[in-house]
């Protein structure tokens, strides 16, 4: 039977694409594993920590969730009407809110700008840690700020850009797979570097066959104008995202 689920769960998410498209990414890129799935939601899982969950209403989430281990520290929830349910459950100590957005075109062209790229190195990680803004619980703890840095860096998907010699600016991907840790340096903001990091990072996850995909924080105008103005679709739904 489980190895069927893989296919139910995308026939189930494909039906709301534009809803589901960070769950799609993460099942075809090899990133999630399906803990379960019926006709009424389906149960990821990335890395063996990150939870995400698609539910067709609250009754079917909440059965869902039941298969969460008890000691999950991150829940992403696709519907924003199940959030007070799933919180009562979950007990989160943030919860914020995404729009998704995604580059649904098979190649993206990256001005050349006389900037290096390379792979960011675990040595990098203090130094990237003090311009990268960690949201959730652990904003502001800088030893788990430097803590996830390196554990992206590990993961091969952290790149570094640099201008002149100098570090200028750094992106890469979190664990379920989005495009993220987008900085500028303060020293190189206003010169479109945001843009030129957000499109190599587009291509490097064309380049690996995933979908490229970022989660733009609601009320965040600038970043959601930058997504349109690179191509990106921007869905009309929110997704939640319950830390603790």
């Amino acid at each position: 039977m489980k190895e069927n689920w893989k296919a139910l769960a995308r026939d189930y998410l494909q039906q709301e694409k534009d809803r589901n498209i960070n769950l799609l990414s993460a099942l075809e890129g090899g990133l999630a594993e399906v803990k379960a799935v019926n006709e009424r939601g389906c149960l990821l899982c990335t890395g063996g920590t990150v939870y995400q969950l698609a539910a067709s209403d609250t009754q079917a989430a909440l059965e869902l969730f039941r298969l969460v281990p008890p000691d999950t520290t991150m829940l992403e929830v696709q519907d924003t009407a199940q959030i007070g349910p799933l919180a009562q459950c979950f007990q989160p100590a943030c919860i914020e809110t995404y729009y998704n957005a995604w580059y649904e075109k098979a190649s993206i062209t990256v001005p050349e700008i006389g900037a290096q790229v390379y792979p960011a190195r675990l040595e990098d990680a203090p130094d990237l840690a003090r311009y990268y803004h960690m949201p959730g619980p652990s904003s502001g703890d800088a030893a788990a700020v430097e803590r996830y840095l390196y554990d992206r860096i590990r993961s091969g998907t952290v790149f570094c850009v640099s201008l002149d010699g100098a570090l200028a600016g750094f992106a890469g991907t979190h664990e379920e797979g989005s495009i993220g840790l987008l900085t500028v340096l303060p020293a190189y903001r206003r010169r479109g570097l945001g843009t030129y990091l957000e499109q190599v990072a587009i291509r490097r996850a064309l380049e690996r066959g995933h979908i490229p995909f970022g989660q733009i924080a609601e009320g965040n105008t600038a970043s959601l104008a930058l997504q349109r103005s690179l191509g990106m679709t921007v869905a009309e739904e929110l997704v939640c995202w319950m830390e603790r």
